[in-house]
Formats: structure tokens, C-alpha cells, sequence
């Protein structure tokens, strides 16, 4: 009797420690390979990456990639817009310093104030994108068989 509850012991230790290895092993991947994301800086384990650099990232997750490429083409226009309502700006600026010609200057600042808009509503259609996109990648290298 003895030998059969010393048995089960043992059983019951070797069976905790095999599962405490897979717990260990997810708890390493969590830390040193899921990406971070604080602002404009992105953290994988002690990696510092960029934007650019989370192209690279995204191998293990279809999903992500897809998200992370509509990060990158909100991002993109975003830029764009931004450029062009400093532009308009200082060309309202400019018109009115030439001509006195205040209608084209209100016109130019109206296109400013909705180009700057449009290009905020960008940036953060663009940063919810790729949020999405880091939650699934990580999801998808934690748990990489799931559905």
C-alpha cells in the first residue's frame, strides 16, 4: 500500500513539473517576444524597433500583417494631410501679406482646419489599426493553433 501512494506522488510531482515547464516556456515567450507598444516606441523583449521595423514582425500572423499594412496606409495619409495643412496655412498667410485678400485667405484656412481634422481622424484610425495588429500577432505567437 506504501508503494502504491508513494507512486502516486511521484506521478503527481512529475506531472506538476511537466506542466510547470509549458507554463515557464509561455511565460519566456510572453516576456522576451511579445512587442510593446508605448507611443511612438515599440518594445520586443529589450529591442527598441520602429515603425519600419515591425514589417519584419509580422511572419507567424496573416491577420496582423493585413492590420499592420492599413496602419501604414492610414499613417501614410495622415502625413500627407498634415503636410498639406501646414501648407495651406502658410500659404493663407502668404495671401494675406500680398494681396489683403481675405475670402481666399478664410478659403485657405477653412482647408486647413478640415485637412488638419481629416488627417488626426487618420492618425487614429491608423493607431487603432495597429493595435490590432500587435494584439493578433501576439496572440498569434503565444498560442499559434487556435482559431
Amino acid at each position: 500500500m506504501l508503494k502504491y501512494l508513494f507512486l502516486l506522488m511521484f506521478s503527481l510531482a512529475f506531472t506538476k513539473s511537466l506542466l510547470s515547464q509549458k507554463r515557464d516556456s509561455l511565460k519566456y515567450k510572453y516576456t522576451n517576444f511579445t512587442i510593446y507598444r508605448y507611443g511612438n516606441t515599440y518594445l520586443k523583449g529589450n529591442e527598441r524597433l520602429t515603425f519600419k521595423d515591425l514589417s519584419r514582425e509580422f511572419s507567424m500572423s496573416d491577420l496582423g500583417f493585413d492590420s499592420y499594412m492599413k496602419a501604414k496606409k492610414f499613417k501614410t495619409t495622415s502625413t500627407v494631410m498634415r503636410w498639406a495643412s501646414f501648407l495651406a496655412g502658410l500659404t493663407s498667410l502668404a495671401v494675406i501679406a500680398n494681396n489683403g485678400n481675405t475670402n481666399t485667405a478664410v478659403v485657405l484656412l477653412g482647408g486647413q482646419v478640415a485637412l488638419g481634422y481629416s488627417a488626426a481622424k487618420h492618425g487614429s484610425m491608423s493607431a487603432q489599426n495597429l493595435d490590432r495588429a500587435l494584439w493578433q500577432r501576439n496572440k498569434d505567437l503565444l498560442f499559434p493553433n487556435t482559431q
